[in-house]
């Protein structure tokens, strides 16, 4: 050691540098496998994802513009004749029993404005909220009023001008 510099003794002899040198390969290896695994089938898995996803929103924006886009149907027109509504209103008026004026009034109400709302039933006729769900659910289930949408009002299928019509059907 002439130069002043002291000589490092070898710490690694040659197997054990192979076997560093050999290990380090294969974990970059691996590493490089795994990176092009994840390259080939991660946009496989978005596209097929975003694929999907479309189609389901572009199926519920069709439905959703068709329900928008429905036109109300006069549910009275589907029976024949005059005496045909009156007994099928007689059979409503015994099946609802103590319902009856309750449904009556919301019949005639949701006719005339022309909209049907679970609050405004609860506010117009002085009833609770029970009772105004249970009673709109009756007036979709016989045809005065169409399925729910979300937060508007409820499509009402007999016209305005039909009321003078219909109350005179439900008095019975």
């Amino acid at each position: 050691m002439t130069d002043g510099r002291r000589a490092l003794p070898p710490v690694l002899d040659e197997v054990d540098e192979r076997r560093v040198r050999r290990t380090a390969l294969v974990g970059a290896a691996a590493f490089a496998a795994v990176l092009v695994g994840f390259w080939a089938w991660w946009p496989a898995g978005v596209l097929l994802g975003l694929v999907a996803g479309g189609l389901v929103v572009f199926r519920i924006g069709r439905v959703m513009t068709a329900a928008a886009l429905a036109e109300p149907a006069d549910g009275l027109h589907a029976l024949a004749g005059e005496e045909e509504l009156r007994q099928e209103f007689r059979r409503l008026r015994v099946r609802l029993g103590d319902d009856w004026p309750v449904f009556r009034s919301a019949a005639l109400l949701v006719t005339e404005a022309q909209w049907a709302s679970v609050a405004g039933l609860q506010r117009e006729l002085g009833i609770s909220t029970a009772s105004a769900q249970h009673v709109m659910g009756r007036l979709e289930r016989e045809g005065f009023v169409g399925p729910s949408r979300g937060s508007r009002p409820r499509v009402v299928r007999l016209s305005r001008d039909r009321v003078e019509e219909l109350d005179r059907l439900l008095r019975l």
